[in-house]
């Protein structure tokens, strides 16, 4: 949109009434659906809840204005969090494979296009390290990241998925690389080397071979350049030398004594001295609703971590399973260092498909067991 609306925000403002118009219209039809119980995703809800309380609390009554702004720290958290987590939940029977991988092609190729459209912006902006004005480097690497771990996982499954990840990989890696975000690095290689581990037998033999195979590829074709991009990146993790670290760990001290002074329920949505989140949202948590009021928090991420690990070690699962699987491994991943609770999207949305995925297939098999066979439904997705 930037190509198109250089000196505005019109684009941005007609993507976001778009995808709200969608996102309201299709929750309010997911209703519809009888039939579906939804228990395991009660503490996300309560936690919602209790979260939206204080948002209230704060605004409205005492007054703070959260940065960058009230009306999109609401509208982040509510439209892109919870609706559009609580959508996909109630129709996840629905999801297929073929679906997804057509919505993650056209969704990478507008992404690569739209940085091909403003790559003069690339050079002036973002110097070194790839941004333009609306996409920060952060985001930039994280979204590289969430392609490149779908086409790693659907390498092989088909002749057109092999063929899209041999072509898309290494421009992916390239504006991963050089969008020069420590967190994207850190959480992108992170979810899928645990999910290598995750992984057993036969398949973690095969997925590590045809991952150095695709590596030895790599440095074959371009060196050690990415490489040495990414080392030297890593080696300003230092609070001394780094002001972006500094900064983070002074929001984090911050908050964290915050908790502290109101350890039971917390008191306040943001880290009071710099009025901004502070890049973790397990502290930010704690900050904000105290130690009672995150343990449903607490046990929705306990329930994702053992969804994650049972979709990723069963082979029942669809690609879509393991793929929401380990995308919450790599958000759970980088909400430690960024990130905040409203807007975080990709860590609510992948914490609740993973769940639902789980704990809702595990539910139907558990009642299609105590039927008798004649009263016994079509097959299932997770057949």
């Amino acid at each position: 949109m930037t190509k198109f609306f250089p000196d505005g925000s019109v684009g941005s403002v007609l993507s976001r009434a778009l995808i709200v118009s969608v996102i309201t219209i299709a929750f309010s039809l997911s209703w519809k659906a009888v039939g579906q119980n939804f228990s395991f995703l009660y503490p996300f809800i309560i936690f919602s809840l209790l979260y939206i309380a204080r948002l209230v609390q704060n605004v409205f009554l005492l007054g703070i204005e959260i940065k960058p702004g009230n009306g999109v720290v609401f509208g982040f958290f509510l439209v892109s969090g919870v609706f559009s987590a609580l959508l996909l939940a109630r129709t996840y029977r629905e999801m297929r494979d073929d679906h997804l991988a057509v919505a993650v092609s056209v969704l990478c190729v507008i992404f690569l296009v739209g940085l091909i459209l403003n790559r003069q912006q690339l050079n002036i902006v973002g110097g070194a390290r790839l941004s333009i004005e609306k996409i920060n480097p952060i985001a930039m690497g994280h979204t590289a990241f969430g392609f490149i771990i779908y086409y790693v996982l659907s390498f092989g499954r088909s002749r057109r998925l092999t063929v899209e990840a041999a072509i898309f990989i290494p421009i992916l890696l390239f504006v991963a690389v050089w969008a020069r975000s420590r967190g994207a690095y850190l959480a992108g290689a992170g979810s899928l080397i645990l999910y290598v581990l995750l992984l057993e037998g036969r398949r973690r033999l095969l997925t590590i071979l045809g991952a150095a195979v695709v590596i030895g590829l790599l440095l074959s074709a371009f060196g050690t350049q990415y490489l040495d991009v990414v080392l030297e990146r890593l080696a300003k993790i230092d609070p001394e030398t780094d002001s972006s670290t500094l900064s983070r760990s002074l929001l984090l001290s911050g908050a964290w004594q915050q908790f502290l002074d109101d350890f039971a329920f917390g008191r306040f949505a943001v880290e009071m001295h710099s009025n901004y989140y502070p890049h973790n949202i397990y502290v930010e948590s704690l900050m904000a609703l105290g130690l009672l009021g995150s343990l449903p928090f607490i046990i929705h991420c306990l329930l994702a971590i053992r969804a994650a690990i049972g979709v990723i070690r069963s082979k029942r699962f669809p690609l879509i399973a393991v793929f929401a699987a380990v995308l919450f491994i790599k958000e759970a991943i980088g909400s430690a260092g960024s990130g905040s609770l409203w807007g975080n999207s990709a860590f609510w949305i992948t914490s609740v498909m993973v769940i639902t995925f789980w704990y809702g297939s595990k539910r139907e098999r558990r009642s299609r067991s105590i039927k008798p066979i004649s009263q016994q439904g079509a097959r299932t997705l997770f057949e």
